[in-house]
């Protein structure tokens, strides 16, 4: 068996992501990220990259304020403005081992410092599955997952 070359961010990203404005509503977010089957949005500010919202967020801050609340509130009042940012060029090893340390649901992808996409623990899981087609065969069980 040879071994692979270790992918860059260039070959697993989500190019083009979704981005909403720093002062728009959490509304808005919420039904971006429903109309898109998404589950984060790049928030930007002035065209500029501001931080990064979830659902996870979205669904925190309405456990804790209720959903009334999210009407009154931008998405500056709740996204997570420190945020990961890798190159388009860095190696997936890498970008991986940095996601579980920090555990990470997702890394923002630049490309000479413009942004060029996102990378997701979901877009993992389809590299990964892929990775696993191509160097593994399957054997001859009853399909489990439900």
């Amino acid at each position: 068996m040879t071994l692979e070359t270790i992918p860059t961010m260039a070959s697993v990203l989500t190019p083009f992501p979704y981005h909403i404005d720093s002062n728009a509503p959490i509304d808005d977010a919420k039904q971006l990220m429903n109309e898109h089957d998404i589950r984060h949005l790049i928030v930007m500010d002035d065209g500029d990259i501001y931080g990064l919202v979830s659902d996870r967020e979205i669904q925190h801050h309405s456990a804790l304020y209720g959903v009334d609340k999210n009407s009154n509130l931008t998405l500056n009042d709740i996204c997570i403005n420190r945020i990961v940012m890798a190159d388009i060029h860095d190696p997936l090893d890498k970008v991986l081992e940095v996601m579980a340390e920090k555990r990470l649901g997702s890394v923002v992808v630049l490309r000479e410092g413009e942004l060029a996409g996102i990378f997701t623990t979901v877009d993992a899981c389809h590299h990964f599955s892929r990775f696993l087609q191509k160097v593994c065969k399957h054997n001859d069980l009853p399909d489990i997952v439900a």
